[in-house]
């Protein structure tokens, strides 16, 4: 299995590395993979360029569909607005308190539980993982070459913030990222969460995800599809942040 076979440093570099088996290597050879990617994604000037977005979409979880508002915006300013029947959900993270809900209108905002906040904190960085990820403190390191629902594909092994691990799928024909995985206890035992990104669209410049499959050891948990993204919406100062000012830091 070959790929990125029409870049000769990185041909050069899986040689060496497949001889010496060099740390500095391994790092050196998923520095030149994170680069091809973030240019097949639309190059950096344009992620620069994209600060936010607004996505609109449903998510399928069994035979329930639950449409949804996303925006998002760097650093790692998230917010959720799910729009149900008879109520509607609010769930927002401005990247220094903790993240806040609102599920009923006549009581105050909540926070959110301890895995659901877990969660929602390692969701909310705006920049795909491989976009300058040595200035947002992630490390890279070349894991081989493997397949991804029959697709040829290399590894790499992320290292966010020191602690948190992924491993990130980039497919040889496309290089983007298709795939994520990281670790998560649940119910006190270790499942591998794996997200599934495909159906790419150029918005601004930078290609995004509209469709986003998350398994659990396997198991489908929830699809979401995006009908429509909006690049740089205009969004108010305060749009992420707790509805008050006594609001815990996360």
């Amino acid at each position: 299995m070959k790929c990125f076979s029409r870049l000769a440093r990185i041909g050069i570099a899986t040689l060496a590395l497949a001889i010496s088996g060099a740390q500095r290597l391994a790092a050196d050879l998923a520095d030149d993979i994170a680069q091809v990617s973030v240019e097949a994604t639309g190059g950096s000037q344009a992620h620069s360029a994209l600060n936010s977005f607004r996505a609109q979409g449903v998510t399928r979880v069994g035979e329930t569909e639950v449409e949804f508002i996303l925006y998002a915006a760097r650093p790692r300013g998230v917010r959720i607005e799910t729009l149900g029947e008879k109520t509607s959900l609010v769930r927002a993270y401005d990247g220094v308190h903790a993240p806040w809900k609102i599920d009923n209108p006549a009581r105050p905002p909540r926070r959110l539980g301890r895995q659901e906040e877990r969660d929602f904190i390692l969701e909310a960085d705006f920049d795909q993982p491989l976009f300058d990820y040595k200035a947002r403190k992630i490390s890279l390191d070349y894991g081989g070459e493997c397949l991804v629902e029959g697709r040829p594909c290399l590894k790499l092994l992320a290292t966010v913030h020191f602690t948190d691990v992924m491993t990130l799928y980039i497919d040889c024909a496309s290089h983007l990222l298709v795939r994520r995985d990281r670790e998560e206890q649940r119910e006190g035992k270790t499942v591998v969460l794996e997200t599934h990104y495909s159906d790419f669209k150029k918005i601004a410049g930078v290609r995004l995800p509209r469709r986003i499959r998350t398994l659990a050891d396997g198991r489908l948990l929830h699809e979401t599809q995006i009908k429509d993204y909006e690049a740089n919406p205009d969004l108010p100062a305060d749009f992420f942040s707790p509805p008050n000012s006594a609001w815990p830091l996360d």
